[in-house]
């Protein structure tokens, strides 16, 4: 199999307007960013030549790893088949239509219109449409390892039990044979280890005309496990298929062996080990970029992550680039995945036919990525009500999960107003809620109240935290900070108060912080930004770390650090300030003007130094035994007005309150 990239050469219509693109693309990384909900929302066409040899091909298939949210395919004028669901790969087999050695026209008309039974229906994001991500030009043989599997590799490896001491793994290949000749082949596995060398393998022969679906069986003692961002090994499973001794296809599959499980009282295990998830939630979405990331911005995103000392991600609302799966193989991180069926369920669709079908999708093409231990069945899709067969759409999508992959946990986003008694919790083999005391109601302190309350009433459910967040713009700053003023201080403050309450609840599985980075959102107006939901610990660019990205960097990375926060408050009034540190080493002094001021032990992460002089300009040096942090602060007469959030009007308080994150 060859898989060739045909990312340029698009011509991209929208309303009449044509241009020369190059995949991957949106056309709302900018009208999906700026506010007023008024994004394009409507059919476009991408449209381009694609030249081929004159030899005879024997199979040759156009593949797209997305386009949000339908897409229709026309080769030479002819439909090749339509895609419904705007986060997976699919393919359409060109090869009755294609023309050998001439130019043949693709047509790929994508619509993000607003669709009743194609999730979603309703989120926080903008619904950017476009082939964002990489196409190719798949060419195969009539006998090859199948590529008609709901956009899979046509391989499934199943971690059927492994332990410290012996693995053992069942390899499925789907084959298929177009030739419509009975062929005999062989299919033979190698398990590689990080060195390349063979360490187990597996071969079958098998004679058939159409389709086959064979399963081989591998052992391996004393396996090198994957015990995530500690040590991500990983294997490579080669999967080759030959004929006559040539070989006709092949997959590489990296295979991360582990073993685990999540108890309501113990919380998370990997490989026997105690392991607490602290997670973050991403989106794939970046300034003036939107959704068409390139492996670049992956990898960027990957490397602030790792920064911070996560062990865990969220990858929400929606199956998310393959590439950034493999990301998370490499790096450790233990992955939670998900369809998007979010907010509300569809009216005219009470089967739930596509939150089904981008479930299915969604497990069978990241079926091998072994960073992957929970699948997602849905994030708060009881905000718009119980009606329309929820409660059994939630129970099929979870039998679904649970049959393609039994060797996977499931789990549940719920809505922060769902009971806590409520039997959804019982329905996934774990549950978590998204939870904004502090933020959208209540206040911190009412986080670990109702925990110690689901705790003690809900013995048996196996609890974590989903979403907690806290809006922060980096232009607002305060010596008083308080919830809704949208400034970096009360970020910070609320993220301290949560991870010191997480810390008190060791039974939670897992915690995973909204959002990881700014993203959009064009419906929203607040904070005096307009478009943007403002929860990221990372802003919108991807480029600055607010001051919440440090405590929790202090809580998480054994990596010595240290951060003098509010640097950007640098205006202040008064004649002395505080100044608050964050490090996760035990020691911190203060230098004022290069005077020592004042030492501090603390095992806390946080270091308050009260009443340090200010001048018309003090230079702040905190240092520790390992590292050290420098900050300029001004004495002025008058507070800095653009300091100061403006009106938040009542309507727009109530809709985020509604939404709850």
């Amino acid at each position: 199999m060859k898989r060739l990239s045909i990312n340029d050469g698009w011509t991209f219509t929208q309303q009449g307007k044509s241009k020369a693109v190059t995949l991957p693309h949106t056309w709302n990384n900018l009208d999906g960013q700026d506010g007023g909900n008024d994004y394009y929302r409507g059919l476009c066409a991408y449209e381009r030549v694609l030249k081929l040899d004159a030899d005879p091909v024997p199979g040759l298939y156009l593949e797209f790893e997305a386009a949000n949210a339908v897409a229709e395919v026309f080769v030479n004028g002819m439909s090749v088949g339509a895609h419904k669901g705007g986060y997976s790969t699919f393919r359409m087999d060109i090869s009755a239509v294609a023309k050998r050695g001439e130019a043949n026209s693709v047509r790929v008309e994508v619509n993000n219109s607003a669709f009743d039974d194609i999730y979603p229906l309703f989120a926080d994001f903008t619904f950017m449409g476009g082939l964002y991500r990489d196409a190719h030009l798949i060419i195969t043989n009539p006998v090859r390892i199948d590529l008609d599997d709901e956009g899979s590799s046509g391989v499934y490896v199943s971690q059927k039990k492994v332990s410290a001491a012996h693995a053992d793994l069942s390899v499925d290949v789907l084959l298929t044979n177009a030739s419509g000749i009975e062929t005999t082949v062989e299919c033979v596995l190698e398990l590689i280890d990080a060195v390349g060398a063979g360490v187990a393998g597996a071969t079958t022969r098998v004679c058939f005309s159409d389709h086959s679906r064979q399963t081989l069986k591998l052992s391996l003692d004393n396996p090198h496990l994957w015990q995530g961002i500690e040590d991500p090994y990983l294997y490579s499973l080669s999967v080759r298929l030959l004929a006559d001794g040539i070989e006709i296809d092949r997959r590489d599959i990296p295979t991360g062996l582990r073993f685990f499980e999540v108890t309501p009282d113990k919380g998370f295990f990997l490989n026997g080990k105690p392991w607490r998830l602290n997670g973050v939630c991403r989106h794939q979405c970046r300034e003036d970029t939107g959704w068409a990331l390139s492996p670049a911005h992956m990898y960027d995103d990957m490397r602030i992550i790792q920064q911070v000392g996560a062990n865990a991600i969220r990858l929400a609302h929606y199956q998310h680039n393959d590439y950034f799966y493999e990301l998370c193989d490499r790096a450790g991180l233990v992955v939670w995945a998900e369809i998007p069926y979010i907010s509300i369920t569809s009216s005219t669709d009470t089967s739930g036919a596509n939150a089904l079908s981008q479930m299915s999708e969604l497990v069978k093409q990241n079926y091998n990525h072994s960073s992957i231990v929970f699948w997602g069945i849905q994030n708060s899709v009881t905000f718009g009500g119980f009606d329309n067969n929820l409660r059994g759409i939630v129970q099929s999508l979870n039998d679904l999960a649970k049959t393609l992959d039994p060797y996977r946990l499931t789990t549940q986003a719920q809505a922060s107003n769902l009971p806590d008694e409520d039997a959804m919790n019982l329905v996934s083999d774990v549950t978590a809620y998204n939870k904004y005391f502090g933020w959208s109601y209540s206040d911190i302190g009412g986080l670990d109240r109702w925990l110690t309350s689901f705790a003690e009433n809900h013995p048996d459910v196996t609890l974590g935290i989903s979403e907690y967040g806290c809006e922060a713009v980096l232009a607002y700053h305060t010596d008083t900070p308080q919830r809704s003023d949208y400034t970096e201080e009360y970020q910070a403050l609320y993220h301290e108060g949560t991870l010191d309450i997480f810390s008190r609840h060791q039974k939670l599985w897992g915690t995973f912080v909204w959002n990881m980075f700014d993203f959009a959102s064009d419906f929203r107006d607040e904070g005096g930004v307009k478009g943007r939901n403002n929860k990221g610990i990372v802003t919108h660019d991807h480029r600055t770390r607010k001051d919440s990205f440090y405590i929790f960097q202090a809580h998480w990375s054994k990596k010595p650090m240290l951060h003098i926060t509010s640097k950007r408050y640098a205006k202040r009034t008064g004649d002395t300030f505080r100044v608050k540190v964050y490090s996760n080493e035990p020691d911190v002094t203060l230098f004022v003007d290069g005077k020592e001021f004042a030492s501090q032990h603390s095992t806390g992460k946080v270091f308050t130094f009260d009443n340090v002089p200010l001048h018309a300009a003090t230079h702040i040096e905190a240092k520790s035994a390992h590292c050290s942090d420098c900050a300029t602060f001004e004495h002025v007469k008058k507070a800095e007005p653009s300091y100061i959030c403006p009106k938040v009007e009542d309507e727009v308080l109530r809709a985020r309150r509604q939404l709850a994150h």
